[in-house]
């Protein structure tokens, strides 16, 4: 998950993956189409959170 920069609300990256994953990546040149403003956000690692997968939005997840 990121925080939309547009309207502060948390979205989905799309990416699934486990804590030890999550740990593991680095994230290069990682994008989103945002659910909550229709923009393409470029995010960090940093900037980036796990959340339970029951309560994830609908995102476009972007090719590099």
């Amino acid at each position: 998950m990121i925080h939309c920069p547009v309207t502060g609300d948390p979205v989905s990256t799309r990416h699934t993956m486990s804590e030890a994953q999550f740990a593991g990546d680095a994230f290069e040149n990682a994008a989103v189409r945002c659910s909550a403003c229709g923009d393409i956000h470029r995010w960090t690692k940093s900037e980036a959170w796990l959340q339970p997968f029951r309560s994830l939005r609908p995102a476009q997840v972007l090719g590099d």
